[in-house]
């Protein structure tokens, strides 16, 4: 057993402290200052290849790290892979660890992310139930795509459809099951929806909209999955992507503010003195939108892991950040920016059936939020910045593809 003490520690081995140990470094940070104490068994990597370029085999494991070994040897930032931690004394500043080991530190950044929610039903346990949250997850997922031949997907927000994506593109019997009546409900709008069902559907992926999986069948491993429908499926494989829950178990009697994740201010403070929060487990003050919120995206964590560095080495300015998403699906590429929440008008522009579209979800005539696929720059641009600067925008201009997006501005 031994005891570590750090002036400035970050709890989990996520995007925010790999985002973090590199910005605290451009910022001149005091080597040796910075501590990293990760249960995970590789150093902090980048989550969206993990169901895009790594899943298909396109990235191994040393092209999704954040940084190489070498970078934290050479910044004297002190990493702790496979060390869970299992009590908390805030007040104490002090973590001890699951193997007796102790971590004081002065700031405590906390960073432990969020965790897959797993299927119950029956045979949920069995081999070939599998998820993707981890670099593990996506090296298990890839051996079964290399041997597998039928693929039951769950859930069709972004991790399902870009796993039926892969699955489809490597020759898998692939079909997508989900509750909802359309695919992407949560943040596409209706005319979306029907261009990515025939989408997916040309590209030989069976939906199974409003289905829910009732269980699994299989002696030791996946045979089938038989929905509430009573319509059995066989697979050889199952993949849930149905949502993660924020990782706050370790936290529950600690004195920390818990509500959907770790409460804190427009600055990353929690209630507590001396301890941040950021990344999926934070729900934060967002001062563009004025409501709390929690992100699950790469943007949030890079940004607020960059953000967080600040904080510790004397920065006080608010957390200011668009919500913005991306995804890769199939040989298409999108983005989303912002909150449809409230909007009162969806415009949409650009041809709805080819790749090649746009659609604006506006508020008492400003711009909430926005989706771009495969559109000029300008569109591009304009979403955040409309967005964050709360713009006046004439609907009818937006509308209108064959002018300028700019042109449906209107003077402030």
């Amino acid at each position: 057993m031994s005891e570590a003490s750090y002036r400035y520690l970050i709890l989990g081995g996520g995007m925010v402290a790999g985002y973090a140990a590199k910005e605290f470094v451009a910022q001149g940070g005091k080597p040796g200052d910075l501590g990293i104490v990760s249960a995970d068994s590789d150093l902090p990597y980048e989550r969206p290849p993990l169901s895009k370029s790594y899943l298909a085999g396109k990235d191994d494991d040393a092209s999704v790290l954040i940084e190489k070994a070498a970078f934290y040897r050479e910044h004297a930032i002190d990493v702790r892979l496979n060390t869970p931690i299992e009590r908390v004394e805030l007040k104490g500043k002090l973590l001890k660890g699951r193997a007796g080991d102790s971590f004081r530190f002065e700031t405590l950044v906390i960073a432990t992310g969020a965790r897959v929610r797993t299927l119950e039903c029956p045979g949920a346990t069995l081999d070939g139930v599998l998820y993707l949250r981890s670099l593990n997850d996506s090296r298990a997922i890839r051996k079964h795509l290399d041997s597998g031949k039928r693929a039951v997907i769950i859930g069709s927000g972004f991790i399902g459809m870009e796993v039926a994506s892969q699955c489809a593109q490597k020759g898998l019997q692939t079909t997508l099951v989900f509750p909802e009546d359309r695919v992407g409900k949560r943040v596409f709008s209706p005319e979306i929806s029907a261009f990515f069902q025939k989408y997916y559907q040309d590209r030989g992926v069976r939906l199974m909209d409003g289905k829910k999986v009732a269980s699994i069948e299989g002696k030791e491993r996946v045979e089938a999955v038989t929905l509430d429908s009573a319509e059995r499926v066989p697979a050889d494989m199952v993949i849930a992507g149905i949502g993660v829950v924020p990782e706050t178990s370790l936290f529950e009697n600690s004195g920390l503010k818990i509500d959907n994740g770790i409460v804190v201010n427009q600055y990353l403070e929690t209630n507590t003195e001396g301890v941040l929060a950021a990344g999926d487990v934070a729900n934060y003050m967002d001062v563009l939108f004025g409501k709390q919120r929690r992100v699950e995206h790469w943007d949030n964590a890079t940004k607020q892991g960059q953000y967080a560095a600040g904080r510790l080495l004397g920065q006080r300015e608010a957390f200011r950040n668009v919500p913005y998403f991306f995804s890769d699906v199939f040989d298409l590429s999108y983005e989303y920016w912002g909150d449809s929440t409230g909007a009162d008008r969806v415009v949409h522009r650009g041809d709805m059936k080819s790749s090649s579209f746009s659609a604006w979800w506006m508020r008492d005539g400003r711009v909430v939020a926005a989706f771009v696929m495969n559109r000029p720059d300008d569109e591009r641009n304009a979403a955040q910045k409309w967005i964050e600067e709360k713009a006046h925008v004439r609907w009818e201009g937006l509308a209108d593809a064959n002018r300028g997006v700019n042109e449906a501005e209107q003077a402030r």
